[in-house]
Order: C-alpha cells, then structure tokens, then sequence
C-alpha cells in the first residue's frame, strides 16, 4: 500500500512539474479608483445628440482610474475597448488659450514603480457614442490594453 501511495504521489509530482506556469498569474499593474460617469451634453459635429444632460445613448461618457505599475519594466496603456461604446479613445485635456480641449492619444507611458492617475481635467478614457445610457450607480464593464502587460477588464462603477 505504502508503495503505491508512494508511486502515485511521485506520478503526480512529475505532471505537475511538465505543466506550464499559470498565465495571468498577478498582473503587475494594479488599479485603484476607477470610476466612470455620463458626459454632459456637448456639441458634435455643429448638432446636439440626445437629450439636456447627455443621458440617451449615442452620447460620451469618460472612464477614470489610477494605475499603477508593480513590476520590474516599463509599460503603456495603449488602448481599451467597451461594449458600452462604439468607440474608446485614451485622451488627455488640455488648456488652448481660455478654452480646455481634449486630443487622442496613442498611448499612456506607465513607468516601472510609477503611477498613472487618470482624472477629470486631466487623462482619462472617452466613451464615445454610447450604446446606452450610464446610469449612476450601476457598472461599465472596460478592458484596459497595455504594451506588455496581460489586457485587465474592470467593472467600472458609474457616478
């Protein structure tokens, strides 16, 4: 019996060590702080979508969070993508002038050891021409792309 048992247990140590190692072990980014919100109603295109306040589908919505970068090399956020939106851009705003734009951005530069605070009047992720509402108090379900690391999908929670 003792044979056996020993037989067995060395057949089981010999498997595990062919196995390769867990992929998405820990992430070397973590979040912290996400939250996402509805757009106020903005002009596109010379029209206004929707209704006062942005609150119909087809409007903008904008996603925040902190990241930070745990591991050893340096990384980017390169994109994200939501069934919320049709479309998902990385943007920043800007001061031109008297008048805060925002632009696209390729990328977000996420430093080893380093921090990526995204925050309104500052980087942030549109949502743009939303498939429905966001409703405060319920979720957005967002999948962060980054150079290296392994995509994350959050389930936002909408103020």
């Amino acid at each position: 019996m003792r044979t056996l048992s020993l037989l067995l247990l060395g057949c089981a140590v010999t498997l595990l060590a062919g196995l390769p190692v867990a992929q998405g072990a820990a992430s070397p980014i973590q979040v912290e702080d996400a939250w996402a919100r509805q757009a106020p109603m903005m002009p596109s295109g010379g029209q206004m979508g929707g209704q006062m306040g942005g609150h119909m589908a087809g409007g903008t919505g904008a996603v925040y969070v902190t990241l930070r970068n745990a591991g050893a090399a340096p990384d980017a956020l390169v994109g994200a993508s939501s069934a919320a939106a049709e479309h998902v851009e990385l943007h920043e705003t800007i001061q031109d002038g008297q008048v805060m734009r925002m632009r696209p951005l390729a990328k977000l530069a996420l430093p080893s050891g380093g921090v990526l605070a995204m925050k309104p009047g500052g980087y942030h992720i549109m949502l743009l021409h939303l498939t429905h509402a966001l409703q405060a108090g319920e979720k957005v379900s967002v999948t962060l792309t980054f150079e290296h690391a392994a995509p994350l999908t959050l389930d936002v929670p909408i103020r």
